[in-house]
This record gives structure tokens, sequence and C-alpha cells, in this order.
């Protein structure tokens, strides 16, 4: 049993650091390819992922049910997976174009505000009770997301400070998405579950994969109609690093172009199954400890590959809180669900979410109840 998780703490943490240095590198304009349209680029890797979700699906002989079950509820996939899928997109979208202007490190710190984002919506909404500790988790991590972005006077302004602002904004809105469709999802589960006979609920929950199946199309067409509209990427694209060598076109730059849009939606593939495979076999604080460790080891690993620095004591004195402010987040949370006579299952569906939103492709979160 402890090696099984072992195996797949290691699984999640090789594709989880691999995607986020992958996704850096690919629209990185100074140090990476510099693909020019990370929305479009996004978009095609939704289709991607799709199929690789049809096809795993198809071999294990689940495809059916997911049609049947998207017949008899019409209302709830109008009302629960486009409203997640459309929020899903944006926060992708604006996760990728914020690699256009900021380091993986800043971009790993400031995608931990998402819990903040959750506790804010949750309390607004009332699907979280408020205590004076969740405000000043908030008020913590805002105040850590201040000092990562923050530029001493004497430094000067320039262009590259402007990006850095314009990052780390983007990478905001990307947790203010994220925070919304939790807590979106939160209130639509509330009103399945008082309607669901139990002994039926069972055999209609689904896995991660298939939420993927379902929320990917939706995704994909958002993504395209965003991509047309503030890209508008064609014809230019064909002459862009992504399907060219040295400035020029072959067969062998269209295959390199594929398996690099292939490569990411096997590394999210791969991570939602060592995700769920971790909470199949260990308990949720397993979880929660992992992701934290991962979160200071991609750090690491930006540092060492890529190079990045942190510019000032105040970027990592910010880091430094926020790390620990996530830290207490999760302790807070595995006390007061300690105390609760709630399934554990629950606990699973929430933090599996908010481990998700750490991801650099913003990965698909599993919405339905694990």
């Amino acid at each position: 049993m402890a090696r099984t998780i072992l195996g797949y703490i290691a699984g999640w943490y090789v594709c989880s650091i691999a995607l986020s240095l992958y996704n850096k590198w690919m629209f990185d304009p100074e140090r990476g390819l510099s693909v020019p349209y990370p929305i479009l680029v996004t978009m095609m890797q939704q289709w991607i992922l799709w199929g690789i979700s049809w096809v795993y699906l198809k071999s294990k002989g689940i495809e059916q049910v997911v049609e049947q079950s998207r017949q008899q509820r019409w209302k709830f996939y109008l009302k629960f997976i486009i409203p997640a899928a459309l929020a899903t997109a944006g926060d992708i979208g604006l996760a990728n174009v914020s690699f256009k202007f900021i380091t993986l490190t800043i971009y790993t710190i400031v995608k931990s505000s998402s819990i903040a984002f959750v506790l804010l919506f949750g309390c607004l909404f009332r699907t979280e009770m408020f205590h004076w500790r969740l405000a000043c988790i908030v008020a913590v991590m805002f105040a850590g997301v201040a000092m990562m972005v923050y530029r001493p006077r004497s430094d000067g302004g320039g262009p590259a400070d402007e990006h850095i602002v314009l990052g780390v904004m983007l990478v905001l809105g990307s947790s203010m998405l994220s925070g919304l469709r939790w807590v979106y999802t939160q209130l639509v589960l509330r009103k399945v579950d008082a309607n669901v006979d139990p002994s039926v609920g069972e055999k209609k929950k689904k896995s991660p994969v298939e939420t993927i199946h379902q929320l990917t199309p939706v995704m994909g067409l958002a993504l395209l109609v965003t991509t047309l509209a503030v890209e508008k990427p064609f014809p230019a694209v064909f002459h862009s690093p992504l399907l060219q060598i040295e400035d020029h076109t072959s067969a062998l730059s269209l295959v390199r172009g594929f398996f690099l849009l292939l490569t990411p939606g096997v590394l999210v593939f791969l991570l939602v199954v060592c995700e769920f495979g971790i909470l199949q076999h260990a308990q949720v604080l397993t979880l929660s400890v992992a992701g934290v460790c991962k979160e200071v080891i991609t750090i690491l690993a930006s540092m060492l590959v890529l190079r990045e620095t942190l510019s000032g004591f105040q970027n990592w004195l910010g880091m430094g809180v926020i790390l620990l402010d996530v830290c207490y987040y999760n302790f807070y949370r595995f006390s007061q669900k300690k105390g609760a006579s709630q399934e554990s299952s629950d606990d699973a569906s929430e933090v599996l979410l908010q481990e998700f939103e750490l991801e650099s492709n913003k990965q698909i979160p599993e919405l339905q109840k694990v």
C-alpha cells in the first residue's frame, strides 16, 4: 500500500512539475519557444485531452453510461457543465497567457490565492460559514501577493515592471474564476444531492476522466471563439515557432508541432489519474501535505532549470508568507473537518479541486463528488 501511494505521489510530482516547466517554456518570449498564441494552443490542447479521455472511456466500456447520463440530465448539463466549462476555459486561458509576462516562480505562488477567492465567494454565497480565521487567511494571502509584486521606487519603473503587474493581474483573474467555479459547483451539487436517492447516486458517480470528457468540448469551443476574437491567429500561426523549425515549414515541423500539443494533454491526463489514485489509497491530508511540498519543488525546479530568481527580500518574504498561509489553511480545514460528521469523499473532492487550481495548465478539476 505504501509503495502504491508513493508511486502515485511520484507520478503526480513528475507530471505536474513537467507540465509547469513545459508551459512556461512554450510561451516564454525570452527563454522559451515564444509561441505567440497561448489561447489557441490551450484550445487545441483541450480537444486533444477530450480525445484521450474518449479513448480511455471507450477502452473501459463505459461510453454508453456517459451518453445515458447526458440524455437524462440535460438541465443539469446546461446549469452546471456549461457554466463550469466556461469558467474553466477562462481560468486556463488567463493562466497560460500570464506565462508571457511573469516567471513560473511568481505564477506558482500567486496562483495559490485561488484559496482566498474560494473563501471570499464561499462567504458571499453562503457555502462557507464566516469565521475570523478565514478573514485572516484571505488578508494574509493578498498581503503575500502584494509583496511578490512590490518593486522599490529606487529600482525605477519600466516595461519589465509593467509586464510583471499585468502577469500577476492575469493570474489573479484566473484564480478568481477558479474560486467562482468552485462555489458555483457547491451550490449546484447541494441541489442535486437533495433530489438524488442515495442508492441511485452511488451508481451515477463519475470519475475525473468522465468529467474531463464532458467539460473539454465546451471549453474548446469557448476558447476557439476567444482566440479568433482576441489573438486572430490565422494564417500567421502557420509561420509561428509552433509549426516551423528555423523559419521553415516542413513535414517534420508539423509533426513536431503535433507532439508539442499532444504532450501537455497526456501530462494532464496522467496527472488526473495519479491524483485520483492518491485519494483512493490515502487520506486527504496526504494530498494536502504533498501539494504544499510540490509547490516548493516546482519553485526550486524553476530556479534550477529556468534560471529564475526573485528580485528582492520582499519577494522572498511574500513567497514565505503565502506558503505558510496555505499550510495553515490546510491545517485549519483538517481540524475543522475532523470534528464534523461529513463523508470523507466530500473532503477529497474539495482538496482535489484546490490542488488542481495550483497546476500550470489549469488542469480540469473533478467537479463531481468522488
